[in-house]
């Protein structure tokens, strides 16, 4: 399989594009309620620590010495680091600025998605299946309400302690190789994106009660499609306001990805109709 970082960006417009079908809307007012509410919560926080960060950044462009004295121990690595690379390189500093506030909003961004997605997990697997439907003729195997709610809930459980394993580790070098700012900035990315990846992605092959593993190796099918695409959902999250509205395209985009350029002869869910465009009533396959 040919794997387009192209198709990955578009997986998330074309989500965009399916919310704002009359027959999925009644599926995405409480995915996008629960994102409200969270984003007043967690951009309270992260705005509550812009102050810290501000001082940070105009220390480090006018290299003045960092006080690190109220700082944790990583933000005082970090700085510590950064400041001593700035120190030698002068010009890098504004680009090591960059870094810092994109790291910033990389972990806002992440915040946000994670903990929306555990809360509205059982609504964005409805979703989901509307969206299968939709584009397929055909909706996934039929379970009680209550039964999908706890398989979802499970399974966003499994996904958490998998983020959390990996990105323990991601942590861990990019602690190690923070005096670069570069290295973690960019473990950090990609880590962001493959886990959005794995995310919005799941939620087709989890209605259809697929292994997580075998979710894994659809998106290693076409790495760097997959990776576009999670990569995409992760930049829109890192985006106030706009992020409220990211959860529910990305449900959509994730959906139609997977039928579209994901799945093979023999997946879940290939028994069904061929692919349609919305608005397509002919059948015709996407290619």
């Amino acid at each position: 399989m040919t794997s387009n970082p192209v198709h990955g960006i578009n997986a998330l417009v074309r989500g965009v594009h399916l919310i704002t079908r009359r027959e999925l809307r009644p599926f995405i007012l409480v995915p996008l309620l629960i994102n409200l509410v969270l984003f007043i919560i967690i951009s309270g926080i992260m705005i509550s620590q812009l102050g810290g960060l501000s001082d940070y950044i105009g220390s480090l462009l006018s290299h003045t010495p960092v006080d690190t004295e109220n700082m944790s121990w990583w933000e005082s690595i970090m700085a510590n680091g950064a400041a001593w690379t700035a120190s030698i390189f002068r010009w890098l500093a504004w680009i090591i600025a960059f870094l810092v506030l994109f790291l910033f909003f990389l972990i806002y961004g992440y915040l946000f998605g994670i903990i929306t997605n555990i809360i509205a997990a059982p609504f964005n697997g409805i979703l989901a299946e509307k969206v299968e439907e939709l584009l397929t003729g055909k909706a996934p195997p039929a379970e009680p309400l209550l039964q999908m709610i706890w398989r979802t809930l499970g399974r966003e459980l499994r996904k958490l302690g998998y983020f959390i394993f990996w990105g323990l580790i991601i942590l861990l070098v990019a602690t190690v190789t923070s005096w670069t700012i570069v290295i973690p900035a960019l473990l950090t990315a990609v880590w962001g994106a493959w886990s959005m990846a794995i995310q919005y992605v799941d939620y087709p092959l989890d209605n259809h009660q697929r292994p997580f593993d075998e979710l894994k190796k659809v998106l290693r099918r076409r790495k760097l499609t997959s990776l576009a695409f999670g990569g995409t959902v992760m930049l829109a999250k890192m985006v106030p306001i706009v992020n409220i509205f990211v959860m529910p395209a990305a449900v959509a985009g994730g959906t139609a990805l997977w039928i579209e350029r994901l799945r093979k002869e023999g997946d879940p869910g290939t028994d069904t109709f061929p692919t349609q465009q919305p608005g397509n009533s002919s059948g015709k396959s996407i290619t």
